[in-house]
C-alpha cells in the first residue's frame, strides 16, 4: 500500500480524545470522526468534525491512510462507533407506541422499543437495520442467518 499525504495530523490522549492539526498548524480539539456511511460503506468517506460539527477533514478510504494516522482513526470510530448485531429475536409485542422487542444481541439481551413497522429498513441482500425509539441502530446482517423462531417473528413486521 503506498502512503497517502494528508493536510492534517491527528493527536490522541488517554481518553481517546482526537486534536487534528490542520495544514495551516491550527489545533482543533475535541474533533471526532464520522462514518458518512457507517452500515453499507464503513471503511470510506470518513468525515472528521469539531466540536460544533463543522467538518475539518474527509477522508475518503480509510486505508489509503499511513499506519500510524490510520490506527489512531480507526482507534477513535471504535469508540464512537455502538451498532450492536441482533443474534436472535426472542419475542416482539404490541406496545403503547409501536412494538416492544426482546433480543440477543452481540453484546447480551436486551429490551428496546420501535415507534412504527418503518423502524425495520432494508439494507440490500438480507441485511436489515432495526432503528428503536432513542435511534440506536440494531443490525441484522444476514436474516437468513436468524433461528428460524426469530425469523418468524420478524417477518410479522417487515
Amino acid at each position: 500500500m503506498s502512503e497517502v499525504a494528508t493536510n492534517f495530523t491527528l493527536e490522541m490522549d488517554n481518553e481517546c480524545n482526537l486534536t487534528l492539526i490542520d495544514a495551516a498548524g491550527v489545533r482543533h480539539e475535541k474533533a471526532r470522526p464520522v462514518r458518512l456511511f457507517p452500515l453499507t460503506d464503513p471503511s470510506a468517506w470518513i468525515s472528521i468534525v469539531n466540536a460544533q460539527g463543522q467538518e475539518l477533514a474527509c477522508v475518503k478510504q480509510i486505508d489509503t491512510l499511513p499506519d500510524a494516522l490510520r490506527e489512531m482513526l480507526l482507534k477513535a470510530l471504535a469508540n464512537r462507533d455502538f451498532v450492536p448485531v441482533i443474534r436472535s429475536i426472542k419475542s416482539v409485542t404490541r406496545a403503547p407506541t409501536g412494538h416492544a422487542w426482546t433480543v440477543v444481541t452481540d453484546r447480551g439481551e436486551t429490551i428496546f422499543q420501535t415507534e412504527s413497522d418503518e423502524s425495520i429498513q432494508q439494507l440490500g441482500g438480507s441485511r436489515l437495520v432495526v432503528i428503536d425509539a432513542r435511534n440506536t441502530r440494531y443490525l441484522i446482517p444476514d436474516v437468513n442467518a436468524l433461528d428460524a423462531k426469530s425469523r418468524q417473528r420478524l417477518e410479522r413486521y417487515y
